[in-house]
């Protein structure tokens, strides 16, 4: 077999689509992060990378179906996960790609299959996915019931009774691949690319949706820190904090803190964020991309299931607690998140998210602003933890002046403390976002 031949698959689209689902599916890792470090690592051009990308997120999103209908055909050994990647990957193309034929589909991945298991696995490879594009051919299944047959019962329903047809149609059949946004430092010049590969979302924010081709990150200003690339609700929830020069800020589950670092931008030299995390290596991170943006911040590890230390007690301005959740608002992005959900997690992170919440609160100044977020749409990870804060009578509902409020549709004739970002209405991940306030 020819050197080409036994290569085949680990430098095309179709094979390093093949190895991202590997990676996704034995390492538990998350498909943006194996896609983009694939990508990185290849020499594809820019339709290939296109196609490779759709080729991961669709493989991901109807897994279910093409393994019931390949099953149909032949006994599937899902552990086999180099076998069943590839056979995925070509059953997605016959299934769902019109402009991918048939033929060359089945061929790529049957001469993947050969070298590495050999002809006979081949074979069988071969036949599974011949009959497959008959029957496809007969009784063809569109794109988006297959999305919804893969998708667990259990969370359709929540879905549908959270945020209706429409935004849980966004979330898990979204009709385009999300636009990353390039969120500008103020003090940084505007370069000449900008033009006509980006698009500003508004005349208040620093926030540009990138058209572009290529990785933004690439381009000399990201080195030089001039900006981050940021989803577009996860920098809006950033300015909903309402940060202003000079205030003292805790960011509670800072995580690798890109909110973290927009609000020590906020507050200026005079100011000062403290970001916590359970996660020293998150933390770590952080650390680097400050210095990188040339910021500076407080960071301390903290597991916020325990009160904060009695140094923090009523000692912050603003106070932000993007909680961990189901990451349900994500689907768009991470739809891999699907087949590690369970039904009873939303109610187990509920009460994590109001122990944090309450210990959270300890931290905020008389008069001071608590925020409360997670990137969920599920009644139990919102709603449901604010209402029991809310019982308490330590904190009222606000509704802050910030500059994302007008691009949200936030007025001060129609104030909204409590609120859903959502997919279909403001082009960004599903979001709750809770904006309370501890009396004097």
């Amino acid at each position: 077999m020819s050197r080409a031949v036994a290569e085949l698959g680990a430098g095309s689209a179709r094979g390093v689509a093949a190895q991202v689902l590997q990676s996704v599916w034995v390492d538990q890792a998350y498909a943006a992060a194996a896609l983009s470090a694939a990508l990185d690592q290849s020499a594809m051009s820019e339709r290939d990378r296109r196609l490779c990308t759709e080729l991961v997120y669709g493989v991901l999103r109807t897994a279910p179906h093409l393994e019931r209908s390949l099953a149909a055909f032949g006994k599937l050994k899902l552990s086999d996960h180099f076998l069943v990647s590839h056979l995925f990957v070509a059953a997605y193309q016959v299934a769902f790609l019109s402009r991918v034929p048939d033929h060359a589909a089945v061929d790529e991945a049957v001469k993947a299959i050969v070298a590495k298991r050999g002809k006979a696995v081949g074979g069988f490879a071969n036949a599974i996915l011949r009959k497959f594009a008959q029957q496809h051919l007969g009784a063809p299944v569109s794109f988006v019931e297959a999305v919804m047959q893969s998708s667990p019962s259990w969370l359709r329903k929540r879905l549908l009774r959270d945020v209706g047809e429409d935004e849980a149609q966004a979330l898990l059949v979204p009709e385009r691949a999300p636009r990353p946004h390039l969120r500008w430092r103020a003090s940084a010049s505007l370069p000449s690319w900008l033009e006509g590969a980006a698009t500003r979302i508004s005349p208040d924010l620093p926030i540009f949706r990138y058209e572009g081709g290529g990785d933004p990150r690439k381009q000399r200003e990201y080195s030089e820190g001039a900006f981050v690339v940021q989803e577009l609700g996860a920098a809006l929830l950033g300015y909903l904090v309402g940060a202003r020069g000079g205030e003292t800020i805790l960011d509670v589950c800072a995580g690798r803190g890109q909110k973290s670092l927009l609000l020590a931008e906020e507050v200026g030299t005079d100011g000062r964020v403290t970001a916590t995390d359970v996660h020293e290596h998150k933390l770590s991170a952080l650390r680097g991309e400050a210095e990188r943006l040339n910021l500076q911040l407080d960071t301390q590890a903290w597991d916020w299931t325990n009160p904060p230390p009695e140094a923090w007690h009523n000692a912050f301005d603003r106070v932000l607690v993007d909680a961990p959740c189901s990451g349900v608002g994500t689907l768009r992005r991470r739809p891999e998140i699907v087949r590690r959900l369970t039904p009873t997690d939303p109610a187990r992170l509920s009460e994590l998210q109001t122990t944090l919440l309450k210990h959270a609160a300890l931290a905020v100044k008389p008069g001071g602003t608590l925020v409360f977020a997670t990137c969920s749409v599920l009644l139990e990870e919102g709603p449901h933890v604010i209402d029991q804060l809310m019982q308490t009578g330590a904190f009222q509902p606000v509704s802050p002046a910030t500059r994302a409020d007008q691009l949200l549709g936030i007025s001060a004739e129609a104030p909204n403390p409590a609120f859903r970002l959502l997919p279909r209405k403001h082009d960004t991940d599903g979001y709750f976002v809770a904006r309370l306030q501890k009396p004097r």
